[in-house]
């Protein structure tokens, strides 16, 4: 039998990860049944967790103090009450699940090698982007000293831009929420605008595909709550100390499933931290290009044959077919971009005005003798073994979905005595097996008529065939009455309770990576930060009197500031430990500069200097500045004078 080889090279070579994926799968499904088979809802079950987060959100905010004075205190408060800390723990349980699901979601696609459409591609790169900027700033607005982490990390990593200024970091580990306050403000609007934004990014992620999975099943969804639920009641969130306890956030958890990217600031610099975000988010960007999968060849509509009954529109699972009017006929109109060459259309076409070349020659001629079972299997399933005592003919077919009942029906009147289907246990073309089954149970057009019995027919997904089955299934007598329903050989039977048992279990697992230690400063290190604004003295001016009089400056106005020198000495040996050169900001060098620097030491006491270039006279310094352990030493410009915050 030739039909061209039915799987085209591009298909061969991504089969194999659907076919492991549903292997690996079915060992859930026998508790959960194929139908809830949570391994098949990922990206449903990650809308859920949105959507629990998005409504206990609306809740906690009810109760948040927004003044960032007030914050911490206000959520503590919140912890404390039984049903209000219930709701904050669901908030925060159900992120962290979000950021779990939406990743394994990410590894399904790519393993499945389901990543053609660049517009749902894309757009899912970004809502992972987005969902990690709306967890962050939903940490600082704790106000903790994980909060207080959070912000000198983020502040430390754009001060790598030139743009942004490094001081902002030491204004976190200061306290100085008068400069911090505009970001906390920042901070609380893009917490709700962008998960607003993560509603119009779902919907374009889903905008190209017809009748998407948004959601999981109903039981599946109660599963889901349930587990949350559970959890949240046994492993209530706490808080860490509040931010302005200390000046160093030394008592701190950190939460993987969003500051996994902070980590590495941890072991390299920040420039090195933007090569990585960068790189990677290209990649991912990419991962379409560098994989590329060519799907089937668009289908085919013969516009005579079309009467424009609109099954195939209705059925298509990519809205690649639209109706519309032809020469004043309503006909299939095919948008090739869209089709993915599944052929599932074709099974919905009576009128057979639809074609492919993949799709195999069917006979459904009378013969002499029938053959005892007559064999559909879907591209996408493995070679099925086939018994040898048996009759068989064998159709691969793009989808199993493309088979039409009626070819079916004038096949068991005149060459076969069965027939069976080959399946996916989830369809890789996400339709085929449920409009398959639909058909052959009389629920979906076009039916498989009532005066051929469905007991004739039975399909077996991808995890449940074996030629012993098949060989079992052409010896079964059928009663021939026409109400028979087609055998489904599937994972069908559920287990409520351990389902929810084994869900509630996995939700509990990602408990530990939430809530790890992890010191970004060493309560035994000796840290020294300076910190702060300094306008230094006016090098060069010019003169505008050019223009009319009232145009003119009254003042020279400053075309240059010094430069100013940091030194740090010890006050023991007086060796220098330190020197850095500040420029002043603006094109022009004449706005006031951020000095900033961080310092891990091993002395006891050092002397600290601030020196103008220009004028050497200029020159402030504070000496035999004690240097402690844990809460580290700070050094700002107050009053004319280098002074030691105290």
């Amino acid at each position: 039998m030739n039909q061209k080889n039915i799987e085209s090279e591009s298909i061969k070579k991504h089969t194999r990860g659907h076919q492991l994926f549903q292997k690996f799968a079915t060992i859930i499904g026998k508790i959960y049944s194929t139908e809830l088979n949570p391994l098949y809802y990922l990206g449903g079950i990650a809308v859920i967790m949105f959507a629990i987060a998005c409504i206990s959100g609306i809740y906690v905010f009810i109760f948040y103090n927004i003044n960032p004075r007030m914050a911490w205190e206000s959520v503590d408060a919140m912890s404390s009450n039984i049903f209000n800390g219930y709701m904050r723990t669901i908030h925060r349980y159900s992120s962290d699940l979000l950021i779990i699901f939406m990743a394994l979601h990410f590894i399904q696609v790519i393993i499945v090698s389901k990543f053609k459409r660049l517009l749902a591609w894309i757009s899912g790169v970004v809502s992972i982007m987005v969902v990690l900027i709306i967890g962050i700033t939903g940490f600082i607005l704790v106000w903790d000293q994980k909060a207080k982490l959070t912000g000198y990390l983020t502040a430390k990593l754009f001060a790598a831009l030139p743009i942004f200024d490094p001081s902002i970091a030491g204004a976190f580990l200061m306290n100085d929420l008068n400069t911090v306050g505009g970001f906390f403000k920042v901070a609380v609007f893009g917490h709700i605008a962008l998960s607003l934004l993560t509603v119009f990014i779902i919907w374009i992620h889903v905008m190209r595909i017809s009748k998407p999975k948004i959601f999981p099943p109903q039981q599946l969804t109660y599963y889901s709550i349930i587990a949350l639920t559970v959890i949240s009641f046994v492993f209530p969130v706490k808080s860490d100390p509040p931010a302005q306890m200390s000046y160093l956030p030394t008592q701190t958890t950190f939460d993987w499933y969003y500051y996994f990217g902070y980590y590495f600031m941890k072991v390299s610099s920040s420039n090195m931290n933007w090569v990585y975000l960068i790189v990677s988010g290209a990649f991912l960007t990419c991962i379409p290009f560098f994989f590329k999968r060519k799907d089937n060849p668009p289908v085919r509509i013969d516009l005579d044959a079309c009467d424009g009954c609109n099954l195939c529109a209705f059925d298509c699972p990519y809205e690649a077919i639209d109706m519309m009017n032809k020469g004043g006929e309503r006909k299939a109109i095919l948008s090739p971009d869209k089709c993915v060459g599944c052929n599932i259309c074709i099974g919905s076409c009576h009128t057979h005005a639809i074609s492919h070349d993949l799709f195999p020659q069917l006979n459904v001629q009378v013969e002499n003798q029938k053959s005892d079972v007559t064999l559909f299997s879907c591209s996408y399933f493995p070679e099925p073994e086939i018994p040898q005592d048996l009759n068989i003919k064998h159709y691969r077919v793009p989808c199993i979905g493309s088979v039409y009942p009626r070819d079916v029906q004038e096949m068991l009147d005149n060459n076969t005595k069965k027939v069976a289907l080959l399946s996916c246990e989830d369809c890789y073309y996400r339709l085929g097996k449920t409009w398959t089954v639909n058909r052959f149970n009389r629920k979906r057009a076009p039916l498989f008529s009532k005066k051929y019995d469905a007991g004739n027919v039975k399909l077996f997904t991808l995890t449940q065939y074996s030629k012993e089955k098949l060989s079992d299934f052409t010896k079964q007598e059928v009663s021939n009455n026409g109400y028979n329903e087609p055998g489904i050989e599937d994972n069908r039977k559920k287990h409520h309770i351990i389902s929810v048992l084994i869900m509630t279990l996995f939700f509990a697992l990602m408990i530990p990576l939430s809530s790890t230690t992890i010191h970004f400063f060493n309560p035994k290190e000796k840290t020294l930060i300076v910190n702060f604004k300094y306008i230094s003295t006016p090098e060069e001016y010019e003169q505008n009197n050019s223009g009319a009089i009232h145009m003119r400056t009254l003042k020279p106005v400053v075309k240059k500031r010094s430069d100013v020198m940091l030194r740090i000495y010890s006050s023991e040996t007086k060796q220098l430990l330190y020197e850095k050169e500040y420029k002043p900001r603006g094109i022009r060098s004449d706005i006031a500069m951020f000095i900033y620097t961080q310092l891990v030491l091993n002395e006891n006491a050092v002397d600290v200097e601030m020196q103008e270039k220009a004028f050497p006279d200029v020159k402030y310094r504070i000496d035999n500045v004690k240097l402690k352990k844990g809460d580290g030493t700070f050094i700002i410009f107050k009053e004319g004078a280098l002074q030691e915050v105290k």
